[in-house]
């Protein structure tokens, strides 16, 4: 097996060819190395023959890391002792060994997980036996210098110090101990058969630089190929360690489920493990579990279930069974009809802003803050202020509208056609932050662009993207990958209206349900657009954007719900393109719906048949908008902030006009209510970084959070409010975005 690549060891993953078991857990698949790991990246790791092999040794391929996710290095005690078993898989420049003081004891230990290739404030020491035979501690706080990982001058122990060879088997042991002269001494040895191979000593080291997450590094040098290692039987003991095994992860990483049209649908989200059942279990609180329902393990490691005829009129436990193990949570009542209903709305969850792999960040706008790799300022995940924060609205359902992945973040993107470890990797990170919500909470997902690792999506009714390009409509990945990322995100949504897929086998999911006794619908903006067409005259017929089923989905709609008080649509983006230029005149971005203009036309005019209040995402600019339509009509949409962003927009015009009336670059007449703005001007912006994109890291001189939604039966109204991710909206001097609330009578919809 020394030889193996990692890109046809996944294709022979995928297909369930090689399974394992880690000892004393619970069964684990090649990419999945156990509960007490974490593997950056997912692809880049297995556990096979036990043990766990790195496949990644390309060039580029620096610095690939396993977190140990149950121990870490604290601030309390004196000695720390780390063991492991390591060898080579294939030779070539590199080292392998341990990577201490991961996020400077500083990060949410799920954060200090991420900790990999580039260097950064932060990024601990890296403590490695090398292929030349020697033991070196390198660097990994570079900012300047993020690839270069330079030694650090160290005390020679005796050795043989013989280069290393491929299935070479020594186990390293480092030892962290009160230095004599303050700080603290490390002193790594690499021994075999009781002999002591190579060591050194880095002595003098500031606490600050020791404390922190602990993992497990494989790497070539900077700029070369090949080496790859492997490791087995890891300990960590000592007082200064600190153990945390309710932080072990997996098999189950979280569910997902829905509530309406009378029935619950859940999809339990498992990591890479053996395709086997999963049983769904129910009790009342404090009773006796009965089952439920028994799903298969299927595509994306994921176990889909749904109970017919739900009784919704009382609250659930219920508890989802794989074996042995078990992930736990709760099926709300539903609300009343007479009752308010409370919906929290996100989108855009980028999990951190500074790629993990490399890049150099220096500060341009006049007081903007430095943004270390590791830190809080550049690692959004596990988004705990907006998550803690938006879970004091206590809120009756979930609404996530899009991008709950980026394909570029934290990690460089796969370009394959199906790359389905690399968008497993990220997805995992979304449901690990959000489980603790959605395992409790109804939750409606919506896919969008950067979910199937598109930059903008036109998706053309689901054809392959001509030459792979995606400015010329279509999907550049494969049907089956679409439907993989649909099937792990919103494979619990209520059912679809007509689930006839589209081109290449796509799925469908757009439909309507009835929860708390509003009617929702729910929109697939991107799947049937057609590709930007600049200039041209297309015929109205052909300027398609929800595409002839869903408008007739729409009318549809609006005559079920008729009966209904309070109706909302839900769908990605807005449909208009509410974004000024650094002039404050009107742009054109065909990614947003207002284009194509006789299809946004259709799509509004049926809203509006639906007296429907529009919620959406994606534009990372929350706005309040009514869009007109003929004799005085209009329909109201809020487009939430992005939970965590990056590309910026802005809705600057010149003259700013008093009553908010607005002509977009398309055409469309559209009357701004509420706007949330960057906090720094488009003009300023482009003084200082140039003319050359749109991307902002401070959050500080951004405007990021999540929008509630409050259907008020008493006052018969929506009352729409939008928070900053960091306020705590229960205390006395929280404030939302200036121009929020909005309220909107339920009779001026």
């Amino acid at each position: 097996m020394a030889g193996i690549k990692r890109r046809s060891f996944v294709r022979g993953a995928a297909a369930g060819l090689l399974a394992g078991a880690v000892k004393g857990q619970a069964e684990a698949s090649p990419n999945w190395l156990g509960p007490e790991f974490w593997a950056n990246r997912l692809q880049d790791w297995r556990y096979y023959t036990r043990r766990i092999e790195c496949l990644a040794g390309a060039a580029g391929d620096e610095v690939r890391t396993v977190a140990i996710l149950t121990r870490e290095i604290s601030a309390h005690g004196r000695i720390a002792r780390l063991r492991v078993r390591t060898g080579t898989i294939e030779g070539g420049p590199g080292f392998s060994g341990f990577l201490i003081g991961a996020g400077a004891g500083k990060l949410d230990y799920r954060a200090a997980a991420l900790v990999q290739k580039a260097s950064g404030t932060g990024g601990g020491i890296l403590c490695v036996y090398e292929s030349d035979g020697r033991i070196r501690f390198r660097e990994h706080t570079s900012e300047e210098k993020p690839l270069a990982f330079a030694e650090v001058p160290s005390e020679q122990l005796p050795g043989a110090n013989a280069p290393r060879t491929v299935d070479d088997g020594v186990t390293l042991n480092l030892e962290i101990t009160p230095g004599s002269s303050g700080g603290f001494d490390l002193r790594l040895t690499a021994s075999s058969l009781g002999q002591t191979l190579a060591g050194a000593i880095l002595r003098g080291v500031a606490e600050d630089a020791v404390v922190g997450g602990i993992a497990l590094v494989s790497s070539p040098l900077p700029g070369a190929a090949g080496a790859r290692y492997w490791f087995r039987d890891f300990s960590a003991t000592g007082d200064k360690i600190a153990r945390h095994p309710e932080r072990a992860l997996g098999p189950i990483l979280g569910t997902l489920y829905s509530l309406g049209n009378g029935a619950l649908k859940m999809t339990a989200q498992f990591m890479p493990v053996p395709g086997k059942t999963a049983q769904l279990e129910y009790r009342a609180p404090g009773g006796t579990w009965r089952r439920a329902a028994t799903a298969s393990i299927g595509p994306g490691f994921t176990a889909q279930f749904r109970v017919e005829y739900w009784e919704a009129t009382r609250e659930w436990q219920y508890r989802v069974r794989y074996g042995a193990d078990s992930f736990e949570g709760v099926i709300r009542k539903e609300p009343g009809k007479t009752g308010s209903l409370n919906i929290a709305l996100f989108s855009c969850i980028m999990p951190t802003v500074r790629p993990l792999e490399g890049g150099v960040f220096k500060p341009e706008i006049p007081g903007e803050e430095f943004l270390g790799r590791y830190t809080q300022k550049s690692v959004y995940f596990p988004h705990s202020g907006l998550i803690h924060n938006a879970g004091r609205h206590n809120p009756d359902l979930l609404v996530f509208a899009g991008d709950q992945i980026y394909e570029t973040q934290p990690t460089r993107k796969e370009w394959g056609e199906a790359p389905t470890f690399d968008y497993l990797y990220k997805w995992y990170l979304w449901l690990w932050a959000f489980r603790d919500m959605t395992r409790v909470t109804p939750t409606i997902v919506m896919v969008d662009d950067h979910d199937v690792y598109h930059g903008n999506i036109w998706g053309a009714g689901g054809r392959p993207a001509p030459d792979g390009d995606q400015d010329k409509g279509g999907y550049r990945c494969t049907g089956d990958f679409v439907n993989l990322v649909q099937r792990t995100q919103c494979g619990h949504n209520p059912d679809p209206f007509d689930a006839t897929p589209v081109a290449q086998n796509i799925g469908v999911y757009y439909g309507s349900f009835t929860y708390g006794g509003v009617s929702f619908a729910i929109l697939e903006d991107r799947k049937f657009k057609i590709a930007p067409m600049p200039g041209a005259r297309i015929p109205p017929g052909e300027a398609t954007l929800l595409g002839e089923r869903q408008e007739k989905f729409l009318a549809q709609w609006a005559k079920d719900s008729k009966n209904e008080d309070a109706r909302i649509c839900l769908t990605q983006t807005a449909f208009a393109c509410i974004q000024t230029n650094p002039d404050g005149k009107p742009t054109l971005d065909f990614d947003s719906n207002g284009y194509p203009k006789a299809g946004r036309d259709r799509a509004i005019r049926l809203l509006g048949d639906a007296r429907a209040l529009v919620l959406g995402g994606d534009q990372h600019l929350a706005s309040v908008v009514w869009h007109r339509l003929e004799a005085g009509r209009g329909v109201f949409q809020f487009c939430g902030p992005a939970g965590a962003s990056n590309f910026q927009r802005w809705w600057e015009p010149a003259p700013l006009p008093e009553d908010g009336d607005f002509v977009d670059g398309f055409g469309n007449s559209i009357r701004v209510i509420a706007i949330a703005n960057p906090k720094v001007s488009f003009r300023r912006y482009r003084n200082f970084k140039g003319t050359q994109g749109q991307g902002l890291g401070d959050r500080q001189l951004k405007s990021e959070g999540y929008g509630i939604v409050r259907v008020d039966r008493v006052a018969k109204e929506f009352v729409l409010e939008c928070w900053p991710h960091d306020v705590d909206p229960k205390l006395s001097a929280a404030r939302q975005f200036s121009g929020w609330p909005v309220r909107i009578k339920f009779d001026k919809v």
